[in-house]
């Protein structure tokens, strides 16, 4: 009995496809780097050269999100934007260039449902932010020390 059950469980998370009547795993690429387009306001999800995900974004207020190369150096599962993944430069920054304190996170959980109303508008103080159930997929996709460019 407890065996259909846990068919049963599993059949209904977003990890699973019921297609064929039995519960099977989606298998994703590992995601071995991330990719932010400033002017298209896309994030993209590279694993092994190809396109894992895609998510709409919002950028920091008049352009203050910096291009350059990061890595994921850390996470807050705490952070007041639901989730958040700091970026660190993989090189130091220039004498007078933000960057230090770049995340890349959900929207403010306060907000509730009206979060909506924020998608691809630019309201961060100079981080990048996609929608709640957008960072919660990237947050179990990627790992710490993954690439991150931001072209401009």
């Amino acid at each position: 009995m407890s065996a259909i059950c846990f068919s049963v469980a599993l059949a209904n998370t977003r990890a699973f496809d019921d297609n064929a009547g039995y519960p099977r795993p989606i298998l994703l690429p590992r995601v071995d780097k991330l990719v932010v387009d400033k002017s298209r306001r896309r994030l993209t999800l590279m694993g092994r050269q190809r396109v894992v995900r895609s998510y709409r974004i919002s950028l920091g207020e008049a352009g203050r999100t910096p291009a350059g190369r990061y890595v994921i150096a850390g996470r807050n599962p705490k952070s007041p934007f639901h989730l958040a993944l700091r970026l660190s430069r993989q090189a130091p920054a220039a004498p007078g260039h933000a960057g230090d304190n770049l995340q890349l996170h959900g929207t403010p959980d306060w907000l509730g449902p009206l979060a909506i109303a924020l998608k691809g508008s630019d309201w961060t103080t100079g981080g990048i932010a996609v929608g709640n159930e957008d960072i919660e997929e990237i947050w179990n996709l990627v790992t710490d020390g993954t690439p991150v460019v931001i072209k401009p």
